[in-house]
């Protein structure tokens, strides 16, 4: 990935950290909150259907390519447009530290 093209990185994502509170049961609640407001890339990337509880779910992937930053990981999500997307992983792909590709799981 020698570079974007211009206006590539043109959608408006917040970066959410999760937060993990006892619930006094010997179980945690898990909230977010906001770490950053990003410029970045959304691509789909394909869907899956999965039975579930007794009927089918569609699990839709997506590709979020932002900046390189170093406090990104599997356990954040991007919030984009009121929709939820789980960071599966990611990945600076040439090792510049100028670009991060966050494979995504949009969260129903």
């Amino acid at each position: 990935m020698s570079g974007l093209p211009i206006g590539a990185l043109r959608h408006r994502v917040t970066l959410e950290a999760a937060i993990d509170a006892p619930d006094g049961a010997g179980g945690f609640s898990r909230s977010f909150t906001p770490v950053a407001t990003l410029w970045a890339r959304i691509a789909p990337s394909g869907a899956r259907e999965d039975f579930v509880e007794q009927r089918a779910e569609q699990t839709k992937t997506l590709v979020v390519t932002i900046r390189w930053r170093d406090d990104v990981s599997k356990d954040m999500r991007f919030v984009y447009r009121g929709r939820k997307l789980r960071i599966q992983s990611v990945l600076d792909p040439d090792e510049r530290r100028r670009f991060l590709i966050c494979a995504c799981e949009e969260i129903a």
